[in-house]
C-alpha cells in the first residue's frame, strides 16, 4: 500500500508540476503580449506627441513671422530714420531669436 501511495503521490506531483509549468508559460505569454501592446501604445503616443509639438512650433513660427513682417512694414513706413532703424533692429533680433527657439524645439522633438 505504501508503494501504491508513493506512486500516486509521484503522479500527483508530476501532474501538479506540469500544470504549474503550463500556467507559468501561459502567464509569461500573456505578460509578453501585454508588454508588447504597452510598448506599441507608448511608441504611438510619443509619435503623436511629437507631431502635436511640431504643429505647435510651426503655428508659433508662422504667427511670429506674420507679426514681425507687419512690424517691418511699419518700420519702413516710419518717416523718422532712427525710429525705423531701431524697429528694424528689433525685428531682426526677434527673427533670429525665433529661429533659434524653433530650431531648438524641433531638435528636441526628434
Amino acid at each position: 500500500a505504501t508503494e501504491a501511495a508513493q506512486k500516486t503521490a509521484e503522479k500527483l506531483t508530476a501532474s501538479a508540476t506540469a500544470a504549474a509549468d503550463k500556467a507559468a508559460a501561459d502567464f509569461t505569454k500573456v505578460v509578453d503580449e501585454t508588454t508588447d501592446r504597452v510598448n506599441e501604445f507608448n511608441a504611438k503616443f510619443v509619435e503623436a506627441a511629437k507631431q502635436s509639438g511640431n504643429l505647435g512650433v510651426d503655428t508659433y513660427e508662422k504667427a511670429v513671422t506674420s507679426l514681425l513682417d507687419l512690424q517691418e512694414k511699419v518700420a519702413e513706413a516710419t518717416p523718422v530714420e532712427w525710429v525705423a532703424d531701431l524697429a528694424k533692429a528689433q525685428v531682426s533680433f526677434a527673427r533670429e531669436f525665433t529661429t533659434t527657439v524653433t530650431t531648438t524645439a524641433r531638435d528636441l522633438l526628434k
